[in-house]
């Protein structure tokens, strides 16, 4: 009796859910956990500003960092197309070949710190970022809530 109670009241929730969960309430929680991860990428890139006066308007790789909402509730963060500072984070996140002119043995460079930045940061993050999205799950999904 005990199992027909759980799983009618998990069936229960699974209809709720299906009802609930519209790319608005999607994009909301989304949000939420990029929220964390944006500001923990911006203090990153704040840690690793140096004191450069940048000419022709060009903007340090933390001026560009921008987030997009796409249609199906997802949330990307990246850098913008107008900043044109993209290549530089691929560079800093994956390391480069470093070629000699002689066309010699050639080796990878890439910062120690920066070792693949970007995913690191979501793994720290990881635990926060599921946290924030849960909360704003469950203010949605509770009755009178958000949804």
């Amino acid at each position: 009796m005990a199992n027909e109670i759980t799983s009618h009241g998990f069936d229960d929730f699974l209809n709720d859910l299906d009802k609930k969960i519209t790319v608005n309430n999607r994009r909301k929680i989304n949000k939420a956990g990029a929220d964390v991860y944006e500001k923990s990428m911006q203090r990153f890139l704040d840690e690793h500003r140096r004191s450069v006066v940048y000419l022709n308007g060009q903007q340090h790789l933390a001026d560009t960092l921008t987030h997009e909402i796409q249609n199906n509730g997802a949330y990307e963060i990246g850098f913008s197309r107008k900043g044109k500072k993209a290549y530089i984070a691929r560079l800093l996140n994956d390391g480069w070949d470093v070629k000699n002119r002689y066309g010699g043995p050639w080796s990878h460079a890439q910062p120690e710190e920066w070792h693949d930045f970007i995913s690191k940061l979501g793994d720290e993050n990881n635990e926060r970022m599921g946290k924030a999205m849960a909360d704003k799950a469950r203010n949605i999904f509770r009755p009178g809530g958000e949804g």
